[in-house]
């Protein structure tokens, strides 16, 4: 078996290989272009593995990769570090990292999604940015509101909000800069609305994506947002593992008889993360059991200690309706979670 290191950039990727003694068979710089990485490719000593760290842009890197290699992988960039040089570094040095690092075993990974997911993920975060990007254009739109002297209060992502604005007394420069953020501001909104029937579309044909939307604050965009981030439930072994992966479990250093628990651990996905503490007063709200623990929580150890508690509960939830391939649902008149699966598994 051979082991092949890559260290990817935008224009070139450097290739290291070793055999299985750890001897350097070749070392070289590629071009990124698919006709010379195929030639390439095809020139390493069959059969062989291949790492490489996950950058921004592994996409088509890995799905050519994978025809040729027996097994490919995507080297966590964060836990990498730690086996780096501090006061050395190039990319012949960091691709003969990862080639030694996978011959020896040590290699830390990350998931590699299927096409699929990727395509998912890819529109999910486009809706993301409409809306930061729409959300930037109404707030430079208030603010120079504000410095005119007109009323800036209200929804400024409808079209009569938008063409109602009282401009006419104003100078001519004004008109024309509240006239451009006012189209621009319809025209995002009009391809959130576009991409919002995408994301629905995507999340009714996934029958994972319908199970997690009976989650009380889950609705399809986050239901396609944390099962596109999940990838598979089946590669967390313990609901304990899907928590740090999440970003909800605080990092803890213990020494002797001290133990000290620290912030939330950073390396983690972001998007999860993000999505369950920004849902999760929706989920708090539906059931009054998870109510009450966090007004409790809340008193004892503040406000944002509980949010994370409690996004952890809904995590918990989101874990068993995954790994059991089942729906959930609120019985509002016993004021507890339900579920079609056996009594035992209700409220886990």
């Amino acid at each position: 078996m051979y082991y092949v290191g890559v260290d990817l950039h935008k224009e070139t990727s450097w290739f290291y290989i070793i055999d299985s003694t750890g001897k350097k068979v070749d070392s070289k710089n590629i071009v990124n272009k698919p006709e010379i990485l195929r030639k390439y490719f095809e020139q390493i000593p069959k059969p062989f593995a291949l790492a490489v760290e996950a950058t921004y842009n592994w996409y088509y890197f890995v799905d050519l990769a994978q025809e040729y290699a027996q097994e490919v992988l995507l080297a966590n960039s964060y836990e990498l570090k730690a086996f780096a040089k501090r006061h050395k570094k190039t990319d012949k040095i960091d691709a003969r990292l990862i080639a030694h690092i996978l011959q020896k075993g040590f290699l830390p990974v990350v998931a590699i999604a299927d096409q699929h997911t990727r395509q998912v993920r890819e529109l999910l975060r486009y809706r993301m940015r409409l809306v930061m990007d729409r959300s930037r254009n109404i707030i430079r739109l208030k603010a120079l509101l504000d410095k005119l002297g007109i009323n800036s209060n209200g929804d400024f992502t409808t079209a009569k909000k938008l063409t109602s604005i009282p401009v006419k007394n104003t100078p001519h420069i004004y008109c024309i800069l509240v006239k451009n953020y006012s189209e621009r501001i319809q025209e995002l909104t009009q391809k959130l609305k576009n991409t919002e029937k995408e994301v629905l579309s995507v999340s009714r044909n996934d029958f994972h994506m319908s199970h997690l939307m009976s989650i009380p604050g889950i609705g399809h965009f986050s239901a396609a947002l944390i099962k596109s981030e999940i990838i598979d439930i089946s590669r967390f072994a313990s609901f304990n593992r899907l928590c740090a992966y999440a970003g909800l479990a605080p990092c803890v250093s213990a020494s002797a008889n001290k133990t000290f628990h620290g912030p939330l651990n950073k390396n983690r996905s972001k998007n999860l993360q993000w999505i369950l503490i920004e849902n999760v007063y929706h989920f708090i709200k539906a059931i009054p059991k998870m109510q009450d623990k966090y007004e409790t929580l809340k008193k004892r150890k503040g406000h944002n200690t509980a949010k994370v508690a409690l996004a952890r509960e809904m995590l918990k939830i989101v874990y068993h309706v995954l790994k059991e391939q089942r729906p959930f649902y609120l019985d509002t008149k016993k004021s507890k979670i339900q579920s079609v699966a056996p009594p035992a598994l209700s409220g886990v």
